[in-house]
């Protein structure tokens, strides 16, 4: 199966004839549109746009989920238990799609491998294949506009989700059939993975775990190690920054005992440079929570302060588990940043 792709730039209104800091690719598969693309390009045709002047590039954002009910649940639980008018913040859809027939459908996943030396690299595209039948799937959409936001915390169509899955309970299977971009002008499901970010001065930063010392052992199956390790691994795949900045603090609380703040400060009490650096560091951490947790408010988690969120726990993990270490971890970050 053939794959394309395109350059969306940052700043349309002045093109440049190669990739810049902004920019992002979008690829799709060259085959003819399926049955289901056509018909989902036919429903979001008609979603309106949050402004008028609102640029339209037919791009939206598209999560599935599958609805245990038969058309005629859906329309009586729409109708009775759905309030009469549905205003979010970010312009969403909510449609139900019914499947009869067997459908089947692949949406492209694009991967990008480097050489041995990290410096070229090669976008590799496959097909996941999606079989649809017999079930009644709900759609929930944004356009790219608004899903793809300066600051992508709390936007898309989670708020939609989140109201449908407060009032339906487990009539909504939880688990999401499939996440994509959809373009309505080719009526082709996209993958827009991939994109072109700056360098960041702690792309290169690696921390070793311990000294080199033969008799260091470290068992990391006692409760607060092993979770804070799985909050940590869970926040470094999440793909937003509500998800990674509540993952990180919430490692850092269970090492900690919740006092992130006075743990730190006695952690690092002995270096005055470096208590205030990392002192202002978590505590910039734990605003960014706060914000979002307290006040609902969008946040964009840096490179460079995910990295000292991780050197925070690494640090407390050797702390707790008596690893001895010639340096602290953010010490490391720290030099990484001034160079």
């Amino acid at each position: 199966m053939g794959a394309t792709g395109s350059i969306d730039q940052r700043n349309p209104k002045e093109p440049t004839n190669r990739a810049t800091v902004g920019d992002r690719f979008w690829v799709w598969f060259a085959d003819e549109p399926s049955a289901f693309e056509v018909h989902l390009a036919d429903t979001l045709t008609a979603f309106p746009k949050s402004e008028p002047s609102q640029d339209d590039n037919g791009v939206f954002h598209v999560r599935a989920y599958s609805w245990r009910g038969r058309p005629d649940f859906t329309q009586e639980f729409v109708q009775a238990y759905l309030p009469r008018s549905v205003e979010l913040p970010d312009d969403g859809m909510i449609k139900f799609v019914t499947i009869d027939d067997k459908l089947e459908f692949s949406i492209p996943v694009e991967t990008l491998s480097f050489s041995y030396s990290a410096e070229a690299g090669a976008i590799h595209v496959t097909a996941r294949k999606i079989i649809l039948s017999d079930q009644t799937l709900m759609i929930l959409a944004s356009r790219q506009s608004d899903h793809d936001r300066e600051a992508p915390a709390l936007t898309g169509s989670f708020d939609a989700l989140g109201l449908i899955s407060l009032l339906s309970g487990n009539v909504l299977l939880g688990r999401c059939l499939f996440s994509s971009y959809f373009c309505t002008t080719r009526k082709k499901f996209l993958s827009g993975a991939l994109g072109v970010v700056g360098p960041s001065p702690v792309d290169w930063a690696p921390i070793k775990f311990a000294d080199d010392n033969p008799d260091t052992r470290f068992d990391a199956r006692n409760n607060r190690t092993h979770a804070a390790l799985w909050f940590a691994g869970s926040a470094f795949s999440a793909n937003d920054n509500a998800s990674k900045v509540v993952s990180y603090v919430t490692a850092l609380e269970i090492l900690t005992g919740k006092n992130i703040k006075n743990y730190l400060s006695r952690l690092y009490r002995k270096d005055s440079e470096l208590h205030k650096a990392a002192l202002e560091k978590v505590l910039a951490l734990m605003d960014l929570r706060g914000d979002l947790v307290h006040k609902g408010q969008r946040i964009v988690l840096s490179p460079e302060l995910e990295r000292y969120a991780q050197a925070f726990i690494l640090d407390a993990i050797r702390d707790n588990n008596k690893v001895a270490s010639a340096r602290f971890a953010v010490q490391s970050v720290i030099e990484a940043t001034r160079r």
